[in-house]
């Protein structure tokens, strides 16, 4: 009964992300449907990664980020960065949490919480905007880079939509899955990265390190608005 329930959520949010996939709350009603209640297939192979088993066994806390705190720091950090970004578009990062941090021992929600509240700090790491076609991007990204899942259902999602809705932004959409899909392969796994720790460090320091040059965030970026610079 529970599996079923899963798959009714997962169609249901599936219909609705063809029709518009910029509604951030259908993205996660599609993760509940996805529950890996299942584990076998795509959800057995993700949860079988090294990196994904580590994140586990680590039991980090669920990221918190506080706004006030992060615009206090240097200019060209990962936090000062993430908390421009926030703030030119408007976003309530309470929205990002959507699961209980109460049930973070769940290994299942755990996984969850360490994606959904660190996703905004993709998009400053990666350089990918937030409009339908910077988010396939960067799901592109999740794909290549960790094999979640999820992502190639919002990515089928997305083009669908185009095909149906938004034909003149198919070839925008396709150009940025495939920059998403050639950095995601390029760059370190994100998996498990203590994104806390880095909130303090130079984002061009970060970058570096995980693999993404500056050229690569300007490539992710250029499709929407102006990519994020990191400072000298």
């Amino acid at each position: 009964m529970r599996k079923l329930a899963s798959t009714l959520r997962f169609i249901s949010a599936y219909v609705r992300l063809v029709r518009n996939p910029a509604q951030l709350d259908v993205v996660f009603k599609l993760i509940e449907g996805a529950d890996g209640s299942d584990q076998s297939g795509a959800f057995e192979r993700f949860f079988g990664r090294d990196d994904v088993q580590a994140l586990i066994a680590r039991r980090m806390p669920p990221l918190e980020l506080d706004l006030v705190a992060l615009r206090r720091l240097p200019e060209g950090t990962v936090g000062r960065a993430f908390a421009e970004f926030i703030d030119v578009r408007g976003f309530d990062i309470t929205d990002l949490h959507h699961h209980n941090a109460v049930d973070s021992s769940d290994p299942v929600v755990q996984v969850k919480l360490h994606l959904e509240r660190s996703h905004d700090l993709w998009h400053v790491v990666t350089g990918f905007d937030t409009d339908v076609a910077g988010e396939l991007g960067l799901q592109a990204f999740y794909l290549a880079n960790i094999d979640t899942p999820v992502a190639l259902a919002i990515l089928s999602g997305g083009l669908l939509n185009a095909l149906l809705r938004d034909p003149a932004d198919g070839r925008r959409r396709l150009e940025a899955v495939a920059i998403g899909w050639r950095h995601g392969k390029a760059a370190r796994s994100f998996m498990g990265l203590d994104w806390a720790a880095l909130l303090r460090r130079p984002l061009a320091e970060v970058r570096a390190e995980l693999g993404i040059t500056e050229a690569m965030a300007v490539e992710a970026g250029r499709l929407g608005a102006a990519p994020l610079a990191a400072a000298a």
